[in-house]
């Protein structure tokens, strides 16, 4: 099922010469159930289509629809707060909160029916971390608790789309592979549309499908 769909979407910077354009005229659709990677060279404007798809920033021209609802006519504090997940290569995790801290504050945030304690052990367990790994600070956990901490925050208020940045760029093999292991279940199991901007030819080979952004984009 189709849950993004871009239309003639381009982007050039607002000081950018009159064709300068970051990519130009992109149509694509995302599917439930899939996971993505977006590969292409530095520049070619990566982090800026998930910036777009966010709702972060906007198309210069183009459309982009979520769930067939044009994002301009959307509230995209709702949209980001309801309908995404966030997953960032340097995690933007509190520092100086616990696991469990980071989670229930992000189903606070979010307003989920249940922001109970025990709902977020649960999501914390889901990504393989236990009560203790719970209790922790985050900067007592290694790189790889840390990314699994920021999945299963992005997951507190259960998604349709998780978007990530790099997720394992700052990960050795090993814990690549288990949180891509994450992502895939996530889309494969419980039908969410996982859409990954990243460098590593691991994460393409795992992908569904992959998409490589460039100039002539």
């Amino acid at each position: 099922m189709n849950i993004l769909k871009l239309e003639k979407v381009s982007y050039k910077y607002t000081d950018a010469k009159k064709n300068d354009y970051v990519f130009k005229d992109i149509d694509y659709e995302f599917d439930l159930g899939k996971v993505y990677s977006i590969k292409g060279k530095s520049g070619s404007g990566k982090t800026t289509l998930l910036s777009l798809l966010s709702g972060l920033e906007k198309p210069t021209n183009g459309k982009i629809f979520y769930d067939n609802k044009d994002l301009n006519k959307m509230n995209l504090d709702e949209y980001r707060s309801n309908d995404i997940g966030i997953i960032f290569q340097g995690y933007n995790l509190l520092p100086t909160y616990t696991a469990l801290e980071n989670v229930m504050l992000s189903m606070n945030i979010s307003k989920v029916k249940d922001n109970s304690k025990e709902h977020a052990l649960k999501l914390l367990e889901s990504v393989g971390l236990n009560s203790e790994h719970a209790n922790r600070r985050i900067l007592k956990l290694s790189g790889g608790e840390q990314q699994r901490v920021a999945i299963a925050r992005s997951l507190s208020y259960n998604p349709k789309i998780i978007l990530a940045d790099e997720p394992t760029g700052n990960l050795d093999k090993e814990t690549e592979d288990e949180i891509i292991d994450i992502l895939k279940g996530l889309a494969h199991n419980e039908n969410k549309c996982v859409i990954i901007v990243t460098h590593s030819k691991n994460v393409c080979n795992s992908s569904d499908i992959v998409y490589e952004l460039n100039k002539k984009n």
